[in-house]
This record gives structure tokens, sequence and C-alpha cells, in this order.
């Protein structure tokens, strides 16, 4: 039976967005994939200037309120609990990152010295910008873009608590059109953004699990991975916030500062240490010329994408997470995501790609010639990478207990984020079957994308996607501005 409180408008456009966007990417996902990336580095080079100099501005802006004296706007928000630090921190940590963080800090340093080598760039020197740029992609920046949104949404639930969360419910327009068109992209961010992320973790968890059983990776491991993932998350989903993802966020932050710490202790901890503060030094030394170099390889190829990125999923990190910020102050969720969400990926960041950079050096795994000649993929090099430390297996064993959990936290957060945009009004709990069927629709869309290599393409439309959220953005710190006078006023 069809719930009364149901907004069937958003229910509507996310089911048909899901099946349209499929259709057009799975009826010919090679020429699909071609087209799609020729569109987007078209756009990456036209927008490159507004990615990144707008994003750099938006840290500032954000900075400067958290510090001002509006920062101490405490939102109020109806029928939302009020959780610890620690909670709201695993919560913030594990929506916002999945397990794309521990991928991707074993081994993107190694794009970046590909890249950097064939230029004329000193030795030292390719290094360093190596291992700085993944802290500075999954850095202050990136959280920046995730934070405007739940600035933004709960300043507008403060002062209206009926609104309905999605763009069109926060901006306040009155017309149709407008209205629809800012659904479509609100929902159609989330849905990329989470075909992309799942597409993309799967392989990782099934090569994870091969090499533990020591089995080769087939379709019938990989659909195990994705029903015993489905039912995790889709469990968590259900059951909502507090009795769900609450403790799936708590363990998981346990559970991977417990691993990136023994890492550090039985790896080789001096240099892993020794470069971390080298690192860390160059990465703050250089941080605004990373934020404004335009024109290079890395910055349109990577930055752009990476800003992009960062973009399409905001919608749905935001709104998750002011559901979570009740009574909490303005300066409290901005410090907060932004300071808590940088370090703990820089931390990730620091140990994993000094491991895999010291398997390099010393001649035991040379990665870029491995990614540059395309002799292991990269989840097959992650898996030897970790494979490499003392008790490799038993770490092997950890790695994807924690990358199976990260996925679930931050997918069951994106069900019940849509659950949650799909009511009439804010301040109605989002149903359970709402929140089981989001779940579904999550995982039957990337397990297709996968299997029919479709992956590429979806990723190509999600960072498309983020052209127009960037005009969005303008509107959220201006409806932000507005409304932070508004209540210091009244």
């Amino acid at each position: 039976m069809i719930n009364p409180n149901w907004n069937l408008s958003v229910i509507s456009i996310t089911i048909l967005l899901s099946l349209v966007l499929s259709i057009f990417v799975l009826l010919d996902p090679s020429s699909t994939s071609k087209i799609l990336n020729s569109v987007y580095y078209d756009l990456s080079v036209k927008f490159e200037s507004f990615f990144m100099y707008g994003s750099f501005i938006l840290l500032i802006v954000l900075l400067l309120l958290a510090i001002s004296r509006y920062g101490t706007i405490k939102l109020k928000l109806n029928n939302r609990p009020t959780y610890s630090l620690l909670s709201w921190s695993s919560m913030l940590f594990a929506a916002g990152i999945g397990a794309t963080l521990l991928y991707w800090s074993t081994v993107e340093w190694i794009e970046y010295f590909n890249i950097l080598k064939n230029d004329q760039m000193e030795d030292e020197n390719i290094m360093m910008y190596s291992r700085s740029y993944p802290l500075f992609h999954w850095g202050f920046t990136a959280w920046a873009i995730y934070c405007l949104p739940v600035v933004a949404f709960g300043l507008a639930l403060s002062l209206k608590p009926k609104s309905k969360l999605t763009f069109s419910g926060i901006l306040f327009f009155e017309n149709k059109i407008i209205k629809f068109l800012l659904d479509v992209l609100f929902i159609g961010a989330i849905i990329c953004g989470a075909g992309v992320g799942l597409g993309l973790s799967f392989p990782l968890i099934s090569s994870v699990i091969s090499e533990i059983l020591n089995i080769n990776r087939s379709i019938t491991l990989d659909l195990t991975t994705i029903l015993i993932c489905s039912a995790i998350f889709a469990t968590s989903a259900y059951v909502g916030v507090q009795n769900g993802i609450k403790r799936l966020s708590n363990i998981n932050m346990v559970l991977v500062i417990s691993f990136l710490a023994i890492i550090l202790v039985i790896g080789p901890t001096t240099y892993i240490i020794e470069n971390s503060i080298n690192t860390m030094s160059f990465f703050f030394s250089r941080y605004i010329d990373m934020s404004l170099t335009t024109g290079t390889n890395i910055s349109i190829d990577w930055t752009v994408f990476y800003w992009a990125w960062w973009y399409a999923l905001a919608p749905m990190v935001g709104t998750f997470l002011v559901n979570i910020s009740n009574n909490k102050t303005l300066r409290e969720i901005i410090l907060g995501t932004i300071f808590i969400g940088s370090f703990g990926c820089i931390f990730s960041m620091l140990i994993l790609s000094n491991l895999s950079i010291s398997l390099f050096e010393n001649n035991t795994l040379d990665s870029p010639s491995i990614i540059a000649n395309n002799l292991l993929s990269r989840e097959q090099l992650v898996v030897e990478t970790i494979s490499q430390v003392p008790y490799g297996e038993i770490m092997l064993v950890s790695f994807a207990l924690i990358i199976v959990i990260f996925l679930c936290t931050t997918y069951d957060s994106t069900a019940y984020v849509l659950a949650s945009a799909s009511m009439k009004s804010s301040d109605i709990t989002s149903s359970k079957s709402l929140r089981l069927l989001f779940s579904l629709l999550l995982v039957v869309q990337p397990t297709l994308l996968m299997f029919l290599n479709g992956v590429d393409s979806f990723k190509w439309i999600m960072v498309i996607f983020s052209i127009p959220l960037l005009f969005i953005n303008i509107l959220l710190m201006y409806s932000v501005l507005r409304n932070v006078y508004s209540i210091k006023k009244s």
C-alpha cells in the first residue's frame, strides 16, 4: 500500500532515472563510454577554472563562516536524534568515503608518478608531488565540497522544518519545471555516484576474497560478494541510523584505525613516519599552488575529475549528514566535516601510499611499471601490496572485512538519503520499506554495469552531472548567507 507521506514524484524520478541511465549505458557500453569520455574531456577543459578556483573559494568561505560570529548558530532539526562527537565523526567519515579510500590510498600515487616522470622535473620533486596529490584530492577542498550541502540544508530546515530534503525543497523555488529539474539533478548525482562507487568496490572485494581463499575470481564469486554486501547494507538501512548505520560506522572506525596502526607497526615503520612528515610539510607548502594551477595533465585529468566526483557525491553526503547533525553549531559542522574527514583520509593515504612506495624503492614491487604496462589490474596490485607485509594473509582478511563494512556504511547511508528525500516533509521519518526498495535498486544497477562493462560510462555521466551542480552550489552559497543573516536577525 502506498504511504500517504511518500513524495511520489521523487520516487518516480529515482526509479525512472535509474532505468533510463542504465538502458542508455548498456545498449552499447563501449561506444557510449568513448562518447561520454570525449564529452567529459571537452567540458573539463572549458570548466577547469570554475572547478579549480570555485572549489578553493568555497573552502575559504566555509572556514571564514565557521570562525565568524555566525559559527555559533545551532541547528535545531525536528525528529532527529542528537549524536555524540565520536558517533557523528564515524558516520561522517563512513558515509563520505567508502571502500574506495583504501583502494586509492595504495595505488593513486602511481598515476601521478607515471605522469610526472615524463615531464622535465627533478626525481625528488616527482616523488614528493606523487605523495602529495593523493592527500590534496582527498583533503580539505574535497570535504568542503561535501560540507556546503550540509550547512545549506541544515539552515533551511531550521527556518522551514517541513521543507523537502532535495535541492528544490531547500532552495524554495515555486516554479514546477525548475523544481523538477533540480530534483532530477539531485537524484541523478546520487544514483551515478552510488553506481560508480559500487561498480569499483565490488571487483576489489572479490579480488581480495579470491586471494584469501586461493581461488580464481569468477562470476560466481562476484555474485556471492554482491549478495553478502547487499544483505548487510539492506538490513542496516532498514533498521535505520540509530540501530544500523551508527553501529556499523563505529565498528568500522575502530577496525580502520587498528588496521592502519598495525600496518605502521609491522611495516617499514621508520620509512613511513619519516616520509609522512616530509610529505605533510611539502603538501602544506604547495597547497595553494596545487589548488590554483590549471592547464596541466594532473589538473585536467585528475583534479577536475575528483572535484567533479565530490560535487556529484555531495548531495548524498550532505543530506545524510544533516540528518545526524541536530544540535550542532555551524562551527562544529564545518570544522568537523573538513578536518575530521580530511585527516582521516590523509592518515590512510600516508600509511598505505608509503607502504607501496617503499616496496617500489626496495625493488620488491615495481608498481609504476606494472600499471604502465597493464601487467596487473589496480585491484590485483592492491592485493599484492597488502600481501607483502608480515602476516599478509591475516592482514588481507582484515582488509576484506573493513572494505565490506566501509562499502555497506556508505550505501546504506545512500539508501537512507533517497528514502528521506522521498518523504513529503523532512520532519517525517523515512519509511523502512522505501529504504529497503532503494537498497535493492542501488545494487541491481551497478551489478549490471559491472558485468556488462558499463562502469566507465556511468563514471563519465556522473562527472557530466557535476557541471550544472557547480551553478547549484552558487545558489547553495547564496542560500547559506541569506539564511544565517535571517537567523541572526531573528
